[in-house]
């Protein structure tokens, strides 16, 4: 099935990773559809190793596999700088991209690129590497795009970390703290009931707004209800 919409690309990829699946074949798929739903001419998954180094994952072009390369043989470029910052990281225009990386900046232009995105592949609080779009005309992302390559940048690290293969007893233990989760919710919606004096429907509702406004997940918000009642 060829991906129409980026929807489509996510659905495929999950459906992947609930079967056997190979992670260079999904990651090239990633990148191949980024770079096609954001209007770019090539893009790549540039990673940091745990020793370091820079390592190049996946492109869409041999054009694109030099210029990785070149920015992890010199330490510079786009995806370089974003490992260095875990911000998004944008040049428009062959002088600014010039001007801002003096070594790696003149390949890009030689390459026919005016426009070049970075977005960080991150993972918790780290960031593991990064999607880099390059474009022939000198756009910069609005709003929708820059969204659409964050999610392809958020796959990508999904493939990278998800284990191929659980053992039984670590799904065991998953489904058992997923259940865990939801007790608890089901006794902050009892606890909210009688505070409120309202019906389970209404509470329940109220535990999520609370969990919304203290940006906090639902369990969390859930354990502090029950954990505040049981003080009083």
């Amino acid at each position: 099935m060829t991906p129409r919409t980026p929807a489509d690309t996510l659905a495929l990829t999950t459906s992947a990773l609930l079967r056997d699946h190979d992670v260079t074949d999904l990651l090239y798929r990633i990148v191949r559809d980024c770079a096609r739903f954001t209007g770019s001419a090539a893009a790549g998954l540039l990673v940091s190793a745990p020793d370091g180094a820079l390592e190049l994952l996946s492109a869409t072009s041999h054009a694109a596999v030099e210029l990785e390369l070149y920015q992890a043989q010199e330490h510079e470029g786009p995806c370089v700088e974003l490992l260095g910052s875990g911000e998004a990281v944008e040049a428009v225009g062959a002088d600014t991209i010039l001007d801002r990386w003096p070594t790696v900046g003149p390949a890009i232009v030689r390459a026919g690129f005016n426009a070049v995105h970075a977005y960080p592949v991150s993972w918790r609080d780290g960031v593991l590497g990064g999607i880099n779009l390059f474009r022939h005309d000198e756009r910069a992302d609005d709003t929708d795009v820059a969204a659409t390559a964050r999610s392809f940048a958020d796959m990508a690290a999904l493939v990278l970390l998800q284990p191929e293969r659980l053992e039984q007893h670590d799904v065991a233990d998953r489904l058992e703290r997923a259940l865990a989760g939801r007790v608890v919710v089901e006794q902050a919606k009892g606890v909210l009931a009688h505070q409120l004096a309202v019906d389970m429907e209404a509470a329940y509702a109220a535990l999520v707004d609370r969990a919304a406004q203290d940006g906090k997940p639902l369990s969390a918000t859930a354990r502090t209800v029950v954990e505040q009642a049981y003080r009083r």
